[in-house]
């Protein structure tokens, strides 16, 4: 969302306001609601910045200034929540597609999926899969183990 530079009282581009109107339809916001408070917003934008406040450089920025009035401004302040929050959703989505591209291979194809979506964790989480002490584990599953046939402890 380039909801910002739509906001930016010196931007006579047009684009990024429709891609704010266009996130607000997906997510169902009150256009009309949106429309006047985008309004209000760039009044509001031009006064803090005439008074000497610096320009807001991203959408998290916006949000952080909304944020008082938020119940003021709540269908744009909903949005920039969700702009926010949107590009890592996705990103951990291409992750975990990736990381199971490389795990499942032809030879890996009769695995189980209980299997693969372990694997597939643990590859994503690699840090901090490394990071643990196996050996703690083992331990704590041979002496929970209904079957243990050694006392490690």
């Amino acid at each position: 969302m380039r909801g910002i530079q739509a906001l930016n009282p010196k931007s006579t581009c047009f684009l990024q306001e429709e891609a704010v109107f266009r996130l607000g339809e997906i997510y169902e916001s009150d256009s009309e609601d949106l429309s006047h408070e985008l309004h209000q917003t760039r009044r509001l934008l031009q006064r803090k910045q005439q008074s000497g406040m610096a320009n807001l450089s991203g959408i998290v920025e916006l949000a952080v200034f909304l944020e008082p009035h938020k119940d003021v401004f709540h269908e744009l302040f909903r949005l920039c929540k969700i702009a926010i929050a949107l590009p890592v959703s996705s990103a951990a989505c291409e992750r975990s597609f990736s990381a199971l591209k490389l795990i499942k291979t032809h030879l890996r194809t009769t695995m189980a999926d209980d299997r693969l979506s372990n694997l597939g964790v643990l590859s994503i989480e690699a840090r901090r899969a490394k990071s643990l002490d196996m050996d703690k584990f083992i331990k704590l599953f041979a002496t929970n183990h209904q079957n243990r046939r050694i006392n490690l402890m």
